[in-house]
């Protein structure tokens, strides 16, 4: 075979490629198109039955005390109910959790705060993980297991699992 025969062969190929790759992308585009109608009716359909839901839910029950009426309560109501409220808060804030963490070789420090997180000895991993990311801390990282509970701060969670 010659040269020129070869590469109309591979012209043609590449032509029938591109050909063959446009078409069944405008066609795939075209189902897409209808399947996201179709979801977008029946999501409406669903905002209309949960709003008719609601609405029949609000006629059944009795009126809820509006803003107007609980200012117009004696203040001592009110601070009783702020202290309850705050008390509750505070009980269920204050659970401490303890835990044990198990660390490897190869963990990093997101990913230590993030099972932290996980464990809920800690509430925000990005800041564990900062924290951790600092050199001193960085690579004195252990590996073992730790007992951790949630009343610990930062640092002594830090502290702990560096041995430091």
């Amino acid at each position: 075979m010659k040269r020129s025969t070869l590469r109309s062969f591979g012209i043609a190929f590449f032509i029938m490629g591109l050909f063959l790759t446009f078409t069944d992308s405008t066609s795939s585009d075209r189902t897409t198109e209808a399947q996201y109608k179709e979801k977008i009716a029946a999501l409406e359909q669903q905002l209309n039955d949960a709003n008719d839901t609601i609405s029949e839910l609000q006629q059944k029950e009795p009126a809820q005390p509006t803003a107007e009426t609980s200012a117009t309560k004696a203040p001592e109501e009110n601070n009783t109910d702020l202290k309850a409220s705050a008390s509750e808060s505070k009980s269920s804030n204050e659970e401490i959790v303890t835990d044990t963490l198990y660390i490897y070789s190869g963990l990093t420090p997101a990913e230590v705060a993030q099972k932290l997180k996980d464990m809920r000895i800690i509430n925000n991993s990005v800041e564990m993980e900062l924290f951790l990311a600092q050199p001193e801390y960085a690579t004195t990282i252990q590996k073992g297991q730790f007992e951790l509970n949630s009343s610990m701060s930062i640092e002594e969670i830090a502290d702990t699992i560096t041995g430091k």
